[in-house]
């Protein structure tokens, strides 16, 4: 699903708290929908050029802007305000300070544009902004399952109802693993990256267990902060699969499975479940060799390449001893 909404007034909240903003004019305007991830500079404009201008994104005012605008005259600086004003951006942002001229104030406040003022260099206001509006208006979707950092990997454990997803995420956890997420995993993409978090925000709802003939288990109280974390890189799925006795599973682990979310792939390896079988040292196990993999080491193709030597090897002295019989 695509990210939530986001508006002007959101915006302006969320980003006080990083660099200091003033709302100068157009209050009645901060309702107004945020829908791209990336800020513009409405410098084309500004210079008579308005072909393919994206009038949809946050427009930055920086020094070099408003430098310009005071070499013009007031008539040719009316007619490039009102010509940016036309497109009724989101919202339009002045950087380092300077005060707005008059008749972008009067505009913004006649067409209920939100104007904002940031002491803020253009620099520092643009990787606050683009940082928030990549996280607000990531593409996101949930999962149901679980995610559990392992040796620094994130791995989300995915499985039917009832597969034992939440025991071997508690298993996992005793073992000094770190839960991120239970039941319900909120996956955002930012670029080519995927990240997980719990999709429940409030700070007494997180971070719970539900386990089973047991109940609801708080694991920060249980184990303590170190058990937790707030989001975490997914970088592999791990599937928990009932056993079917014809199906062929991967023995070499040279049969490679993906799983594609968000239309970011990532690797998926199936463990079907049978009585005795040891699934959190497997998960351990399945973290350190995406780990080894990530440095080259690959037990696989290492073991087929040794294997098809050794046969080689026993290939070459039987012709020999053939030889020697003739």
């Amino acid at each position: 699903m695509e990210g939530a909404k986001l508006t002007v007034q959101d915006l302006f909240e969320g980003i006080k708290g990083y660099i200091k903003v003033e709302l100068i004019t157009g209050e009645k305007g901060t309702y107004r929908e945020i829908t791209k991830k990336y800020t513009s500079s409405p410098a084309y404009i500004l210079a008579g050029y308005d072909k393919d201008f994206p009038s949809d994104s946050i427009q930055i005012i920086g020094n070099r802007d408003i430098g310009y605008l005071s070499t013009l005259s007031k008539d040719a600086l009316r007619r490039r305000i009102a010509k940016l004003l036309s497109f009724e951006p989101p919202a339009i942002i002045i950087t380092c300070g300077y005060k707005a001229p008059e008749a972008l104030t009067t505009g913004c406040e006649e067409l209920n544009i939100p104007l904002i003022k940031t002491a803020a260099t253009s620099s520092q206001a643009l990787e606050v902004i683009q940082f928030y509006l990549e996280e607000k208006l990531a593409n996101s979707v949930c999962i149901h399952g679980d995610l559990i950092d392992i040796f620094g990997i994130g791995l989300l454990i995915t499985g039917e109802s009832g597969m034992g997803k939440s025991e071997l995420a508690l298993d996992l956890i005793t073992r000094g693993h770190r839960l991120v997420a239970d039941d319900m995993v909120c996956v955002k993409r930012k670029r080519d990256v995927l990240f997980g978090e719990e999709k429940e925000k409030e700070d007494i709802l997180m971070h719970n267990i539900e386990i089973r003939g047991v109940g609801i288990l708080n694991v920060a109280a249980l184990f303590g902060v170190k058990a937790i974390r707030m989001r975490k890189r997914l970088e592999m799925q791990l599937e928990l699969v009932k056993w079917e006795k014809n199906k062929d599973y991967t023995r070499t682990g040279l049969e490679t499975e993906e799983v594609t979310i968000l239309g970011v792939p990532i690797p998926k390896i199936s463990i079907p479940l049978v009585p005795g079988k040891n699934i959190a040292i497997i998960a351990e196990v399945v973290a350190m060799d995406y780990l080894g993999k990530g440095v080259g080491f690959y037990s696989g193709e290492i073991f087929e390449h040794e294997l098809i030597k050794k046969l080689q090897k026993k290939r070459k002295r039987h012709m020999r001893l053939e030889e020697d019989e003739e």
